[in-house]
């Protein structure tokens, strides 16, 4: 039996509000004792090593904060590449842990261990790209058009060349969600700005080749640019200082990786998503499928949100003057898109949709 991910969607999103429960909800000692009687132990198999800055290093954070706080025990595994996903699923298959997370691996790998292996657990922390998912796989679909619109509105609003970029690791629905977000943001604080996209054709691991492509957008004028590639945007932000220009983070808060450079990050809260499926998983709460969640529900926003103040601490005078007006005009802005009186174009989902009909997207 498989889950389709319409039916999923709409039948488990219902309770994520009792499912994110980072802090303050945790189990406590005499609760996770009674739902195992041995340590309850994971294992996270990443597509890259540690480091990147963001995914990847959010979802470690998960771990850590699941060991924590639940008692957990694991370890993290790399397959450093996509030939090896599905021989490091297998092995990692073969030690037992109790849950399996797998963010960001090839989907045809995951699911063939998963198909193979009914009684192990897998979770997926932030998206996977198909239609149905196994009996034991559940995974998070991490919405993050609105908070890139969010992103998108802060790069229009400062930007004074009024040329704009993005570099994203690949073509595909998932990244071009954070993209037309963003786009349409740009587009509302600035209706004469150029958004260009550059794509590093699946390269998410090399920060050379995302320096190199920020470089050609800086030169061409765009003066902020949103990494949205994995350790490549690391690039971005190397790219940033060496110019002079600016740039916009992602997934994880990587204000500081260039402070006064990166100017906020539009953050995907995969350490949530991680944790608790975990917590999910130890206290017999894993329900296969997929669960939707966005701004909303706290997985996804700006970095400002959790008090950042980097860029307002290191960026430059002229453009540090204008970010208390600035936030005034997000703050509403976020108000308007959770009252849902403003529509954000949702590539992922709905690309048919006016909102992504606007910026010349076709369904």
């Amino acid at each position: 039996m498989s889950i389709t991910r319409t039916r999923a969607i709409a039948g488990v999103a219902l309770a994520l509000t009792s499912v994110i429960a980072l802090a303050g909800c945790s189990a406590s000692s005499d609760e996770t004792a009674d739902a195992s009687e041995e340590t309850f132990t994971y294992a996270l198999v990443t597509p890259g090593a540690a480091g990147d800055g963001g995914f990847i290093d959010s979802a470690i954070a998960g771990t850590v904060l699941a060991e924590s706080e639940l008692g957990v025990t694991g370890r993290v595994v790399e397959a450093e590449s996509v030939s090896q996903q599905e021989s490091v699923l297998r092995s990692t298959v073969a030690t037992q842990p109790d849950i399996i997370l797998a963010p960001g691996l090839d989907p045809d790998s995951l699911l063939a261990v998963a198909e193979e292996n009914p009684d192990q657990l897998f979770g997926v922390p932030s998206d996977i790209y198909v239609d149905e998912l196994p009996d034991n796989v559940q995974a998070f679909a991490i919405n993050v058009h609105e908070s890139s619109f969010l992103g998108g509105y802060v790069a229009g609003s400062l930007s004074e060349t009024k040329k704009v970029g993005a570099v994203l690791g690949i073509d595909n629905p998932g990244l071009n969600q954070f993209f037309y977000g963003f786009e349409q943001g740009v587009l509302a604080a600035c209706a004469d700005c150029i958004v260009t996209p550059t794509y590093l054709n699946g390269e998410f691991a090399d920060p050379s080749v995302g320096q190199e492509a920020a470089l050609a957008l800086y030169q061409d004028g765009n003066d902020i640019v949103f990494a949205v590639a994995g350790l490549s945007g690391q690039g971005v932000f190397t790219a940033a200082e060496q110019e002079g220009t600016y740039a916009i983070g992602v997934d994880s808060n990587q204000d500081a990786d260039a402070a006064g450079s990166v100017i906020v990050s539009v953050m995907k809260r995969v350490d949530m998503t991680t944790y608790n499926l975990i917590n999910a998983a130890l206290n017999g709460d894993f329900t296969a499928g997929f669960v939707a969640a966005g701004m909303a529900d706290g997985v996804t926003g700006l970095s400002w949100d959790d008090g950042s103040t980097v860029f307002a601490d290191e960026g430059p005078a002229a453009l540090t003057a204008q970010l208390p007006d600035l936030e005034v005009e997000i703050a509403d802005l976020t108000e308007q898109i959770l009252a849902g009186d403003l529509e954000v174009c949702d590539a992922l989902n709905d690309p048919s949709s006016d909102a992504c009909a606007a910026l010349g997207l076709e369904g």
